[in-house]
């Protein structure tokens, strides 16, 4: 994890001015309307980053770290890709505000980077709510199932070549 002002933060910011500078030399005024609806963001995303927050401080406190460690960890291997895989596919990506700081949570704890990333990858191309809500009432099963049969893999691969990654970059 980074600081407060990190490169990630500069580049953001950069961004955010570069924006809202264009809008001031299209309209020649402020944007108030965008800053608003920002803030409206704001109030209404803190209470679900907080509550993923505490979700994903006490998960190392509760989850005994020989739990974590056997199947999650660097060396539960497959095991470990497949809970992963298991985790994600359950998971609606909807909840990134749980999901992420559930991962940092996890990874605190002893989990592997190879099962963390097949469990955020397996949540964003299976997670149940995109597709019960929208892909299948939208879309149609024919759609639905050639997607699935065409990403269904891609979390396991991902977990292990993040695994793989991981030991070279350590």
């Amino acid at each position: 994890m980074s600081g407060f002002m990190d490169k990630t933060t500069f580049f953001i910011a950069g961004m955010a001015i570069v924006l809202y500078y264009f809008s001031f030399h299209q309209t020649g005024e402020f944007p108030w309307a965008a800053t608003q609806r920002a803030g409206g963001y704001v109030l209404e995303i803190i209470p679900k980053i907080l509550l993923g927050f505490l979700i994903g401080a006490i998960l190392p406190d509760i989850l005994p770290r020989e739990i974590v460690e056997s199947w999650l960890s660097a060396r539960s291997g497959g095991r470990g890709i497949l809970v992963g895989w298991i985790i994600g596919g359950v998971m609606p990506m909807g909840a990134p505000f749980v999901l992420y700081p559930m991962a940092i949570g996890l990874m605190k704890g002893g989990a592997g980077i190879g099962p963390i990333v097949t469990m955020l990858t397996s949540s964003a191309l299976m997670g149940p709510f995109r597709i019960v809500i929208f892909e299948i009432p939208i879309m149609g099963w024919e759609f639905f199932t050639a997607r699935m049969l065409s990403v269904f893999w891609v979390p396991p691969v991902a977990g292990y070549l993040a695994q793989t990654a991981g030991t070279y970059i350590k």
